[in-house]
């Protein structure tokens, strides 16, 4: 017999889950210390700090569907389906089983998003990583294709109400990973007086403190313009990313990652694609609206990948380094993905 089904996206309101976080990101920072100040920039834990704390954008991979097997409903309450007694009647129904698989904690998707109705999209089990929905089907007297367009139906309102809820909370996400990196540069900044206030205490105390110049990864002023060659209506030449570009975004990772290096012990416990989301943050402060996290291209699935005009111009995979053995089918794999 089926359990109770739940309800996504109404457990806990977004925004409470945001100011949670806040509070949590805040607390954390007024706890670093002279010697992470001195080694990172403010930009760069402004960074960190930012995606430590606020979830990735949500993406929904292509339903897995299976055949759930067979299960008994009570169907007493049915008016089209004949009942005997006052008692519950059993009738046996056939399931499949429809997993969709995501790529954030399990708990986002009980959050409510601050734009929502009063009918969100149920579930029958909520796990690491999917959400399985059932749906149960007789087939005694039915035919097929009637069978399989109703199960069609039913699928595609559901999956409709979950994109629904998924990218209203996206929006919201968006909103929050913006918020912090600013919330986190401001309580940046102040531990970073208090620290130099200290410091310069110190320092007329005649205690050598080592100093409180910054380094590593900062955010420009404005925004770089990438030139790009104009190329003729009849030419079969590509456009390619200037060499400084090129060089520059290097750069932009390389700072970035000396910087997490350096806060080894605040970024200990984040996943691959958190730490994907500093880089994608980092870049997109220097390149307005070029880069995004996650792209599809030619097949395949990229961790950043630099757009403009509608052509690939960098594509870089972030991984956790497992040895060098283990990483020459993704640069296979990348070596397809460019155009």
């Amino acid at each position: 017999m089926r359990q109770s089904r739940g309800t996504l996206f109404c457990d806990k309101r977004f925004s409470t889950f945001r100011r949670k976080q806040l509070e949590k990101m805040k607390d954390e920072i007024s706890s670093l210390s002279s010697d992470e100040l001195r080694k990172n920039s403010t930009d760069s834990l402004a960074l960190i700090f930012a995606a430590k704390y606020t979830p990735s954008q949500i993406e929904l991979e292509e339903p897995v569907k299976g055949d759930g097997g067979e299960v008994e409903k009570d169907v007493s309450d049915r008016q089209d389906i004949p009942t005997f007694g006052n008692g519950p009647t059993y009738v046996n129904y056939h399931r499949l089983e429809v997993k969709l698989p995501f790529n954030v904690d399990r708990e986002l998707f009980l959050c409510q998003p601050g734009r929502h109705d009063y009918n969100p999209p149920v579930y029958d089990e909520l796990n690491r990583g999917e959400v399985v929905y059932y749906i149960d089907y007789r087939t005694k007297n039915r035919d097929p294709g009637e069978i399989k367009e109703e199960i069609e139906g039913d699928l595609d309102r559901w999956l409709e109400k979950v994109e629904k809820y998924v990218g209203n909370l996206n929006n919201n996400i968006e909103s929050m990973q913006e918020k912090f990196r600013s919330e986190a540069r401001k309580s940046i900044e102040r531990r970073r007086d208090e620290v130099n206030t200290k410091q310069q205490l110190m320092e007329e105390l005649g205690v050598d403190t080592g100093g409180s110049d910054e380094s590593g990864y900062v955010i420009p002023e404005k925004k770089r313009e990438i030139q790009l060659p104009q190329s003729s209506d009849d030419s079969n030449e590509s456009e390619v990313i200037p060499d400084q570009t090129f060089v520059e975004t290097l750069e932009i990772i390389d700072d970035l990652g000396i910087n997490i290096e350096r806060s080894a012990e605040r970024v200990r416990d984040l996943d691959e694609e958190s730490l994907r989301d500093i880089f994608l943050a980092g870049i997109n402060s220097h390149y307005a609206g070029i880069a995004t996290g996650e792209s599809f291209n030619r097949g395949g699935k990229t961790d950043i990948l630099l757009r403009y005009d509608n052509k690939n111009l960098f594509v870089a995979e972030c991984k956790f380094w497992k040895g060098q053995s283990q990483y020459h089918p993704y640069s296979d794999k990348r070596e397809n993905r460019v155009t």
